[in-house]
Formats: structure tokens, sequence, C-alpha cells
């Protein structure tokens, strides 16, 4: 046995299928959530970490004060962040400062630190609250919670 489906069905099928995503933006915004991947060296005179921690600055100014979640989320060379950039820059230092008093969060991954015999001593600012297991693990899990990535 066939079943049609009439003009009307069609139409009343199209129309709830279209609101569907307006029902979804309709609801409150929820706070932002940002994440940064950061796995590259810093370049000559730390020239990629300056242009990012620029990025993450101008981020900032357009997010509500104190209402996001913003992470950096470092392994591989990236760590070298904190463990040479910051520590060799004060430009750079300043502007870790700078983000983490306005709630960026950085994160560092263990599994680079143990690879690499770094000791958390030598990342500047950094405590073990800091360190996640895995840095592509964590922006993994950060992005199944909704985080933006970028």
């Amino acid at each position: 046995m066939s079943k049609t489906i009439g003009r009307r069905s069609v139409a009343a099928a199209v129309a709830t299928a279209a609101a569907a995503p307006l029902a979804v933006q309709a609801q409150p915004a929820t706070m932002p959530r940002i994440v940064y991947h950061l796995n590259q060296p810093g370049g000559e005179e730390f020239s990629y970490y300056k242009q990012m921690l620029t990025n993450v600055s101008n981020h900032l100014t357009v997010l509500p004060p104190g209402r996001f979640d913003l992470r950096v989320v470092m392994h591989g060379p990236g760590i070298n962040l904190l463990r040479f950039g910051a520590r060799n820059d004060p430009q750079i230092a300043a502007t870790v400062d700078e983000l983490k008093l306005a709630g960026v969060r950085f994160e560092i991954c263990r599994i680079t630190l143990t690879r690499d015999n770094i000791p958390l001593s030598q990342l500047y600012e950094a405590s073990e609250e800091d360190v996640v297991p895995s840095g592509v693990g964590r922006i993994a899990e950060l992005q199944f919670q909704g985080f933006a990535y970028l």
C-alpha cells in the first residue's frame, strides 16, 4: 500500500525543518568557550608567540568581561611559549600575565613534559594545576564540550 503526501503535508514538514535551526538559535546564549591550540615553535624572536598572544588579547576585547572560558592548550614545541618566550622576552611575560589576570587559562601537556624531560619549574609561572594529561586529548575533550577551536 502506497501512502501519498499532499502539498500541505510537504509544506508543513519543510516549515518545521526550516524553523528547527531558528529554535536552537533562539535559546539563550551560553558563556563563550574557546580553545586556542598551540603546538608550533615561536619563530624568530618569538614572533609566532607574540602574534598568537595578540590574537588572544584582541579576542578578549569582544568577549563579555569575566563571562568567558578561554584556554590556550600547549603541547610539543608550543610549550616553549612559557619555557623560553615568556622567560626571555618581557613583552611576552607581561602579556601572559595580563591574559591570566583576565581569566585566560594556559594548559600544558604532561606527555610533552615527560617525553622531553622538562621540569615544570622551567615554565614561566606554571603550576601543577595547569598540567593536563594530554594536550591533544584535552583539545578533543574541550571540543566535545562545545568549545570553539582556534
